[in-house]
């Protein structure tokens, strides 16, 4: 079964997702389901249209990239000419979106499959929840009930240069001298680095009020025993422990890295961190037997330039 998201802000929203489903019917394939159309608004961008977004369950023979073609054709027939890239986004008559066909998992420089930021977006996850709410997720090994549950209790984006800012700044602070006696605080130019850093995704789960919770980072490696993913810097605030945070967290980081092509993923943890290495368990993390050994290199980088 293959899923699509419509969206539309200009026009006769209604009559446009009509249309466009007509079509996806007559090119594509047999519309089984429709969710009912609901108003959202813009995401991305500021525009004084409203969306009308809407999810369709279709019964289709052709494949990812025929659809693909197949859909760009009718945002063309429908009158849609520019198309959104590199995060800048417009009014549009017609969006179509691949989320998921059945369980594959596709992942080539055109089209990535199940999309992946719809489990970011409550106007894509709430219509399709209504079509599909047990289809699974082959990433997060989760359905779209679930997802939407999460969703609507957080929301988990990656840091972005063009995020960060002082007030930013002042509360990944704050977070990470939870973590550590010793943390030192960063500074706006090294937290802006780090957000340029093509390996390393630090993420910020923020409570539907907007505060900031949490943050965890993904450190991507690509080694000669396998591509590896390392979780380091998981942490939640005090005031908001108890409520699953750490949980979403960790999940969205487990699926960054699946959807990254890493075949393992590791942390190290303390073995004074009761609750959270009963967490790591449960996630399917298995304590090995071996030694961590550390070594600080700031005093040796030092002795070496003072030579």
């Amino acid at each position: 079964m293959l899923y699509l998201s419509l969206g539309t802000n200009l026009g006769n929203r209604h009559e446009n997702i009509d249309r466009a489903c007509a079509l996806i019917g007559e090119r594509i394939g047999t519309v089984v389901r429709k969710a009912t159309p609901v108003e959202t608004a813009p995401v991305g961008f500021e525009s004084d249209n409203l969306f009308v977004n809407t999810a369709v369950a279709v019964d289709t023979t052709m494949t990812p990239a025929e659809v693909l073609r197949a859909t760009q054709q009718i945002e063309r027939d429908m009158g849609r000419t520019v198309k959104s890239k590199d995060g800048v986004y417009h009014d549009r008559i017609i969006d179509i979106d691949l989320l998921a066909s059945d369980n594959r998992v596709v992942c080539t420089p055109s089209l990535q499959l199940p999309h992946p930021e719809m489990t970011d977006r409550l106007f894509v996850l709430e219509p399709l929840a209504e079509i599909a709410p047990e289809w699974c997720h082959p990433l997060y090994g989760k359905t779209i009930r679930q997802l939407l549950d999460v969703r609507r209790r957080c929301h988990i984006m990656p840091l972005k240069a063009d995020d960060c800012s002082t007030p930013l700044l002042d509360s990944v602070n704050t977070l990470l001298a939870q973590l550590s006696s010793n943390f030192a605080p960063l500074t706006l130019a090294q937290l802006t680095t780090l957000a340029h850093e093509p390996r390393t995704h630090i993420y910020l789960l923020y409570t539907p009020q907007g505060t900031l919770a949490g943050t965890a980072t993904l450190c991507l490696c690509h080694q000669l025993t396998g591509n590896k993913a390392w979780v380091e810097d998981v942490v939640v605030d005090a005031a908001q422990r108890g409520k699953g945070y750490a949980r979403m967290l960790l999940d969205h980081l487990m699926f960054q890295a699946r959807r990254h092509g890493a075949a393992t993923a590791n942390l190290t943890s303390r073995p004074q961190r009761v609750a959270a290495n009963r967490l790591y368990q449960s996630l399917g993390f298995e304590l090995r037997e071996t030694n961590v050994y550390k070594m600080g290199l700031a005093d040796e980088a030092a002795a070496l330039t003072a030579l």
